[in-house]
């Protein structure tokens, strides 16, 4: 008998609010037995819908009927960017959709989309909502990605997948032999990183972001100042705080955008942020480092914690995936496992119940 082959298609916005990642994933198996490969990645901007994406992260007090209008105008450039990354390719067996996280409060959390419009334009299932079992049955509903990282990444040796998103986040994996792997895999966030970045980017840049981190580049770490930050994302760090949405630590940025120059407060946060992951990674005892997410564009950060994670190989495009391709492909991943009926988080990873619902929010056309 032949194996379940599918072709899964993964859709990812992050708490950075910046662009869609989208990624055509191959999927040979069923359940945990499962082997993905990626076929092709797709990122592309927001676009305006990103202002009202962010309003509504910031929690500004809306009429239903906006944010109506806004989970269907979002469910409509998915379509958009599916269709992109597709590229003429039929229709896929199965959509995984994360959604925009405008609001996360455990038990409570919204991943804003409506899935319709990707359901009437592929005919096909679209899995969404990917974080409800878990908050229902007592976890935190975050982190949801070590299960995808264990199939995407797993290798002879134990390994670090970091994530430098609006919010980094790292899990760990054990050997891929490993007697009991998925009591062994852990998972947490750890500080926030490009919501602080892109923060100093528009306040002191006029500009999205601080690209390729040259800006950093040029300045001076302010020890100073960077105390002030570290002790803010190590806090988060001890909070054990699972996602964020709207501006992590939007205060810091507007206290100080002022008060040095541009590229030297760019610089420290650079620095700040990287000794934080790069200190709670060592914490583990891993052979080699894989780094992915949007914070890999920034050349400083990755610099920075390249070494701060030294004697550690640190790796780009691990298992032929892309840094910036990681949460996307994940969501392919996950959507897969939902639809095979196995619970996406693990129960240490996000304090969950060990027995929960399979349960997984879908539209079927």
């Amino acid at each position: 008998m032949h194996p379940v082959t599918r072709r899964i298609v993964g859709v990812m916005t992050g708490s950075s609010i910046d662009g869609f990642d989208a990624a055509l994933v191959e999927v040979e198996g069923v359940a945990l037995d499962a082997r993905p490969r990626l076929i092709r990645h797709h990122a592309e901007p927001l676009g305006p819908i990103a202002a009202d994406l962010r309003a509504a992260a910031d929690q500004r007090p809306m009429p239903a009927g906006w944010f109506a209008r806004l989970a269907n105008a979002f469910g409509a450039r998915h379509v958009e960017v599916i269709e992109r990354v597709l590229a003429g390719e039929p229709a896929p067996d199965l959509i995984a959709v994360h959604g925009q996280t405008v609001y996360h409060d455990p038990p409570d959390s919204w991943q804003l989309v409506s899935p319709a419009p990707i359901g009437a334009r592929f005919g096909c299932r679209v899995i969404h909502d990917l974080r409800q079992a878990d908050l229902a049955a007592g976890g935190r509903g975050a982190p949801i990605t070590p299960l995808a990282d264990w199939l995407l990444y797993r290798t002879e040796c134990s390994r670090a997948v970091v994530n430098l998103g609006g919010f980094a986040n790292v899990t760990i994996l054990p050997p891929k032999d490993h007697p009991d792997p998925l009591p062994a895999i852990a998972g947490f966030d750890v500080c926030a990183c490009n919501h602080v970045l892109d923060g100093l980017a528009r306040a002191c840049l006029d500009r999205p972001y601080d690209a390729d981190g040259v800006v950093a580049s040029t300045g001076v770490v302010r020890d100073d100042v960077a105390g002030s930050l570290r002790d803010a994302l190590r806090e988060q760090t001890r909070a054990g705080r699972a996602l964020g949405t709207g501006d992590e630590l939007a205060a810091w940025v507007r206290r100080h955008a002022g008060g040095s120059a541009a590229a030297d407060l760019c610089a420290t946060a650079v620095a700040a942020i990287a000794e934080v992951v790069a200190e709670t990674v060592n914490t583990h005892d891993v052979a080699d480092v894989v780094v992915a997410g949007g914070g890999t564009r920034n050349r400083t950060l990755l610099g920075s914690l390249g070494r701060g994670l030294e004697p550690r190989v640190v790796a780009l495009g691990a298992g032929g995936i892309p840094p910036e391709a990681r949460e996307a492909a994940a969501m392919a991943v996950l959507g897969g496992l939902s639809a095979d009926g196995v619970p996406i988080t693990l129960p240490a990873v996000t304090g969950r119940r060990a027995t929960t619902p399979r349960v997984t929010a879908d539209v079927t056309s």
